[in-house]
C-alpha cells in the first residue's frame, strides 16, 4: 500500500514539473503583421516600452491584426522566438461592442 501511495506522490510531483511556467501575457499597439510568414511586430507600451517579434502561427486568433490595432497576446519563449499561443485584438472587439450594442 505504502508503493502505491509513494508511486502516485511522485508522479503528481512530475506531472507538475513538465508543465512548465505559464504564458507571458503581452499587451501594445500593432506596427506590423506578415500574413504570409504569421509574424506580429507590436510596441508595448508603460514604463518600458519594447518592440517585440512573434510568431502567430498556431495562434488562437480573434480577429486579423493590422496596423494600429491593440493587442493582447499569450506567448512562450519556444528556442529564443515569442511564440503566441493566443491573439485577442481589442481594437476589433471594442468595435464589435459598439456595433452590437444597436446604440444603447
Amino acid at each position: 500500500m505504502r508503493a502505491t501511495g509513494a508511486f502516485a506522490l511522485v508522479v503528481a510531483i512530475a506531472l507538475l514539473g513538465a508543465c512548465g511556467p505559464g504564458p507571458v501575457v503581452v499587451q501594445g499597439a500593432v506596427t506590423s503583421y506578415d500574413p504570409a510568414t504569421k509574424v506580429l511586430v507590436i510596441q508595448t507600451a508603460g514604463d518600458q516600452p519594447a518592440t517585440m517579434e512573434l510568431s502567430i502561427a498556431g495562434a488562437e486568433v480573434g480577429a486579423d491584426p493590422v496596423a494600429g490595432d491593440t493587442v493582447r497576446l499569450a506567448y512562450r519563449d519556444v528556442d529564443g522566438k515569442h511564440v503566441a499561443s493566443r491573439v485577442m485584438n481589442i481594437s476589433r472587439q471594442d468595435e464589435l461592442g459598439k456595433k452590437g450594442s444597436g446604440g444603447h
